[in-house]
């Protein structure tokens, strides 16, 4: 059954039920304006609107102040349990992590995954023990209907993978650089050469397409150079121990290699290769859900290591 409202009732905005409370509170609208936080002029107004919502003038003028209609009185406890009912509502866009109970979704690669949720961890395990986070791949070809969809909260991951019309919060800049082992014939003849480079195995890390080129063989298509592509992987759980124990080199984004605490060498590769910005990416019905911001705020935080 729908429920239907007249006119007045609709009009009755709760800044005007909270100006008719602090005006019967107080008795003064004077002190009713300061303890509502307006203006005398505005409070003055919004008791004009209220007499001609309700077609009575509720307050008159009394000594040192007003003094309320039988139809103010009549009205009062109406009026407060309205304000009490709707606290509730007002309550929650003060963010209480510690009494959150909820699960909250993040589709992430692994790199982003390895790098953020060690320190995101220890950032909300003790502020917020009722938040349970799901962390699900990064899948380029569902991502932007399932947080449409409200299956994915939030993404972790690199601008071109996200298309138009979400909202972003950029973590930070990453670089690349070559790594192999330690005692590496690369590394025997002091810097790498372009030569050399290409002359030995590479590992690479393909997540998203699986296919046999990276930022680096575009990099080196501009210069008209390829390299040898000796293994592809999809993520980077298993890079450490590969180049630790065959004679594969790779470029790498350099934070992974600073955390992987393997028996590795790293090298500035031979030509440039551009680096990638990693952003946190949201559907904009989220953006000022309490939990939410709270949320990004802890991974802003754990990205730049506060």
């Amino acid at each position: 059954m729908a429920i239907t409202m007249n006119r007045d009732v609709r009009r009755l905005e709760i800044r005007l039920l909270v100006a008719f409370e602090a005006i019967h509170a107080e008795r003064n609208v004077t002190r009713a304006a300061e303890r509502a936080d307006l203006t005398q002029q505005a409070m003055s107004g919004q008791l004009a609107q209220l007499r001609q919502i309700f077609g009575d003038p509720l307050f008159v003028r009394g000594r040192g102040g007003v003094v309320p209609t039988p139809r103010a009185e009549e009205l009062a406890p109406a009026v407060r349990a309205a304000l009490a009912a709707l606290e509730p509502l007002v309550a929650q866009a003060s963010f209480d992590p510690a009494c959150y109970e909820g699960t909250m979704t993040i589709a992430a690669s692994d790199y982003a995954l390895a790098l953020l949720m060690p320190p995101l961890l220890g950032r909300i395990r003790g502020a917020a023990p009722g938040l349970r986070l799901m962390v699900r791949p990064a899948d380029l070809a569902s991502l932007e209907v399932e947080m449409r969809d409200a299956r994915i909260d939030l993404a972790l991951t690199v601008p071109e993978f996200i298309p138009p019309g979400f909202r972003l919060l950029h973590l930070f800049e990453e670089r690349y650089v070559g790594v192999a082992r330690t005692d590496h014939p690369i590394l025997a003849a002091g810097p790498v050469t372009l030569d050399g480079f290409c002359a030995h195995h590479h590992l690479l890390v393909a997540p998203f397409r699986g296919d046999a080129t990276g930022p680096t063989d575009l990099a080196l298509a501009a210069v008209g150079r390829r390299r040898t592509i000796g293994l592809v992987v999809p993520g980077f759980s298993v890079v450490g121990a590969l180049l630790e124990r065959t004679d594969l080199i790779a470029v790498l984004p350099a934070r992974l290699i600073a955390m992987m605490r393997r028996d590795l060498a790293v090298f500035e590769p031979p030509l440039p290769v551009p680096g990638f910005s990693l952003n946190a990416y949201w559907p904009p019905r989220l953006d000022t859900s309490p939990a939410h911001v709270w949320l990004r705020e802890q991974i802003a935080a754990a990205a730049a290591g506060r």
